[in-house]
Parts: C-alpha cells; structure tokens; sequence
C-alpha cells in the first residue's frame, strides 16, 4: 500500500483529537466562548476535508459524496479572520460580513447545481471533458481561493498588529512568534497552491496529488496552530481578569488584594493627573511598576469596580480627551485628534469612540452643535 493513500486519513484521525482538544479543554482561549466555537469549527471544516479526500481515494471517486466539502471552501477564510479578530479584541461588522457569505454561498451552490446529478468522479470528468465546465471551475476555484487568501494575509496582519496589553514573558512571547509563523506559513502554503492550479490548471492528477498531500499539511499547520494559540493567554490581547484561566483567578481571587476599589482609585488618579492614557503603547505593566501591584490585580481591580477590561478603560478617558478636543472653537482634523488622545490608527479610534458614546466623532460634533 502507498503510504501517501493514507495521509487523508491520518489527518482526519488528528482532527477528531484536535476537535475533542478544543472542545473538552477547560482551559485557553478566556472567557469568550466564540472562540473555542469558531476554532473548532475550522477544525471540523478540515477534518470533513480529510474524510472526503480519503474516501475518494479509498473508493476510487466511486462515492456520492466526492468533493462536498469543497462546498463549504470559502468559509475558511472568512472564519480564521473572524477567530483572529476575536482573539485580539478587533471589533468586525458581523453582520454585513455574514451577508456576504451568504451570497457567495448561494451563488457558489447555484453554479455547483447542475454538477449534483453526478454520482461519481468517473462520470464527473466525463462530462468536463465533453464541456467547457473545466475552464469555469477552475476560474470559480481560482477566484474562491484568492479571496480566502486575502483573507489569511489580512488575519495575520492584524494579529501581527495587535497591540497587547502587558509585556509579554518568553514563554508567551514563543507561542505568539510561532502563532504568527506558523500562520505566514499557510499562507505562502496557499500562495503556491493558487499558482500551481493557475499555471496548470484542472486535472485529476493534481487532483489526486492534492488529495494526498494538501490534507496532511493542513492537518499538521492547525495542530501547531490550535496547540499554540489554546496555551497563548487571551489575557494578554484584552487585559481583561475573566480570560485568565479559572486556576488563576483563584489563586489571585484568594490573594492579598482584599479591597479592589481602594487600588481603583489609586489607578484612576494616577491615570488623569499623569495623562498615562495619551501613550498609546500603555500597557499593565506600566501601572503594576508605579502602584507596586501585580498586573493581575490591576486588572482584577479595573474589571471589578469599573466592569470593562483594561484596554476599554484606558480608551474612555482617552474618549473624554477626544470629546474636550472636538468641541473646540477650532478643532484639528479627527485622524490628528484620535493621535493626540492615544490611538494609533483611525479606525481604532472611531471604534472606541462609537462603543463608548454610541456615535461616530462627526455625528457628536453635529449634536453638540445643535
């Protein structure tokens, strides 16, 4: 036997550990259960990927069901995006985005409808050879893999963008490197596969290389992935207390911080009369040194008395800030305002601006004035 046959299955026996992993693992990925869903459903996305590929090869393509999970292809980039902006904290459209993917499911079933009467692969290339459907799928593939592309690249982006909120050990600092490696990785991985299919085009030898190949990289790329991500502290994205893992909130839920609301205070003075928040690169850390707390208490302080994480906190004084400038008899422009006031990008800005005050700049701007 070809050892090579049985990589798909192989993979999928590493996608059903990896799914019961995420799944039944009390710890990682903090308090937000969106995370632990949306890994596993990428997971379980591959893992069916693994089961077709290896029936097909089993069966000779003799299965109904060869290729379905193509079907689902242009999820996986929409939902790693989706993963990698809850991780650090990115607020996304979600709504408008699943709008999106709606559509081009619907237009991707649509123009797979006339392919379903096909009850074998035999009988499926029969017909791409008597039609021009090849040239059409291989345009829709091209075209579907290009936007998960983009999307793989903007993911890695942000996460390599992602401010943190405390300085990182070396232990934390190497599964955030490895992370972000292992992610670039699979998507020069994508990156070739786009222009080997590009240059080639459809056949059912790189078809059945694919097969082969593709599902033992991938299954290898989301271990090293989920494994490093599901031991990276969440916290470290949100500075919030409730995604530190439960043992941890124990042990410091039992420790000398008897009155969290008297070191608040001390957090909120020192922030106003020092201005702490115009730095945009402010991290717990920097409080823990000057107030002698643990980092874990000052998060546990700010979470308890002021209901927010650390991050949110820090950007309502800076919104304060922002709100005194653009009611100025002259205010400078909103981009100059949102870098004065601690943000380092727009967008971020207008995020924070329209979840504390439910409005954009502009739109308070207009309210103020009438």
């Amino acid at each position: 036997m070809n050892i090579l046959n049985i990589t798909p299955l192989l993979s999928l026996t590493v996608g059903v550990f990896l799914l019961a992993f995420i799944l039944f693992r009390k710890s990682g990925l903090g308090k937000d259960k969106r995370l632990r869903y949306i890994l596993a459903a990428l997971v379980s996305y591959f893992t069916l990927v693994s089961f077709d590929y290896y029936t097909t090869i089993s069966e000779d393509g003799n299965n109904w069901y060869f290729g379905i999970s193509y079907m689902f292809y242009h999820l996986v980039g929409f939902l790693f995006y989706y993963f990698i902006a809850l991780l650090i904290k990115l607020n996304i459209r979600f709504k408008k985005w699943l709008l999106i993917i709606i559509g081009i499911t619907l237009l991707r079933w649509f123009f797979f409808y006339p392919l379903f009467e096909y009850e074998n692969m035999e009988d499926f290339l029969t017909f791409l050879k008597a039609s021009d459907y090849d040239k059409w799928l291989l345009i829709e593939y091209l075209l579907v893999s290009l936007f998960n592309i983009l999307l793989f690249f903007l993911a890695f982006y942000r996460l390599r963008q992602a401010p943190t909120a405390l300085v990182l050990n070396k232990s934390e600092a190497l599964k955030y490197k490895w992370a972000k490696l292992i992610l670039i990785t699979f998507v020069i991985f994508q990156v070739g596969i786009f222009i080997n299919q590009t240059v080639s085009g459809f056949s059912f030898v790189n078809y059945e290389v694919s097969l082969k190949f593709e599902s033992l990289l991938i299954a290898i790329f989301f271990f090293i992935f989920a494994y490093s991500i599901m031991h990276f502290p969440v916290f470290a994205f949100s500075g919030d207390f409730e995604d530190l893992p439960e043992e941890a909130k124990k042990k410091y839920a039992k420790s000398s911080l008897k009155d969290s609301s008297e070191l608040f205070n001390e957090i909120k003075i020192l922030i106003k009369e020092e201005q702490l928040f115009l730095d945009f690169d402010l991290k717990l850390n920097t409080l823990s040194e000057r107030l002698g707390s643990s980092v874990h208490h000052i998060s546990q302080a700010i979470n308890q008395n002021a209901g927010m994480s650390f991050p949110d906190f820090i950007n309502s004084f800076r919104i304060e800030e922002a709100k005194k400038k653009l009611l100025m008899p002259k205010p400078d422009t909103i981009f100059a305002i949102s870098l004065d006031v601690g943000f380092n990008s727009k967008a971020a800005f207008y995020t924070a601006f329209k979840k504390v005050t439910s409005q954009t700049p502009t739109e308070f701007k207009k309210a103020s004035k009438a």
